[in-house]
């Protein structure tokens, strides 16, 4: 079989143990035919410290500015792409994945030339039983985009493993890219800053006639920082303001039509928060207002006062 030479990209922003825990997984690949490379998004002396003693015989690219998940991971893929890559593999730290993961992921990428972009299926890192949070990801344009997870909160073992199967998007949590894709629509669109990115890259790449596959067979597990108990600051902004500019960058639908099926997003964190912790319901509702007059503004790139808007309303409250 001919060689296929894959660059596993693995970036990491403030959560050095979970880095050193993903690529420890990822040592432990069948796949032998990839070279590592680590991405220290925001770092700082320590983390470079700790990342370059786990990595000796590997690559570390370091941005003492929080690049976001776009910018982040560009810097690895032209690292990539520079050194011949076949395909990138973009990994999020928070992930574990199996020693056949990439194994399988590559062997159905030679069975089908066509597939540009290729994903697993992904559990939750915590869950007994095992439960699903990503089996492939969905859209509905009827609805200005919204976009979700097939099988999510699903156990594990009441959905067959059978595919490779189309999909409309991978999670950028655990992508494999072929190099051929970026020729075509160019690298992770940055101007995102967090979250849609992905989804917009996946969509771009299917308009251009790349098919797009979940590979139920490959599989991994995450563990999502972002939405615990309550949401983080960032994810209500970003995800806020990126839902806007996803849905009216790929349909026809105006801001307001696009807002109003978010929402329902939003009712149910409102719901959510306001049961767990009155006292943090102003700072949502800011972040919320902030991102959806930045979205109606054009705003892109990253919002630095997301933590200052938090502390303000704790202040009040």
């Amino acid at each position: 079989m001919s060689s296929t030479k894959t660059f596993t990209v693995i970036l990491n922003y403030r959560h050095t143990d979970d880095a050193l825990r993903c690529i420890a997984s990822v040592r432990r690949s069948t796949f032998r035919d990839q070279r590592l490379v680590v991405v220290d998004n925001g770092s700082t002396p320590d983390s470079e410290h700790a990342l370059r003693a786990a990595l000796p015989a590997s690559t570390l690219l370091c941005s003492p500015e929080n690049l976001g998940y776009a910018a982040g991971n560009n810097l690895g893929i032209r690292h990539a792409l520079e050194r011949g890559a076949d395909f990138v593999w973009l990994l999020n730290p928070d992930t574990i994945v199996e020693p056949t993961t990439l194994e399988r992921l590559v062997e159905t990428a030679r069975a089908r030339g066509d597939a540009g972009i290729l994903g697993s299926r992904v559990l939750y890192a915590r869950r007994k039983p095992p439960t699903i949070w990503f089996n492939g990801g969905f859209i509905d344009w009827t609805r200005g985009g919204a976009a979700w997870h097939r099988d999510d909160g699903t156990k594990d073992a009441a959905v067959p493993a059978e595919g490779p199967f189309p999909v409309d998007y991978v999670t950028g949590a655990a992508v494999l890219v072929r190099r051929e894709v970026f020729a075509d629509v160019g690298l992770l669109p940055e101007d995102y800053f967090l979250y849609f990115e992905e989804t917009d890259f996946n969509v771009r790449a299917r308009r251009a006639g790349w098919e797009v596959l979940l590979e139920p067979r490959s599989r991994m597990a995450h563990d999502k920082r972002s939405t615990g108990r309550l949401p983080a600051a960032y994810y209500v902004y970003y995800y806020v303001r990126n839902r806007l500019r996803f849905g009216t960058t790929f349909t026809d639908l105006t801001v307001d039509e696009v807002d109003a099926d978010l929402e329902e997003w939003v009712a149910a964190w409102r719901a959510k928060v306001r049961a767990r912790e009155p006292g943090w319901l102003p700072a949502f509702e800011a972040l919320a207002a902030a991102a959806r007059a930045d979205a109606r503004a054009g705003v892109t790139g990253p919002r630095d006062d997301l933590d200052g808007i938090v502390e303000q309303y704790r202040r009040v409250s």
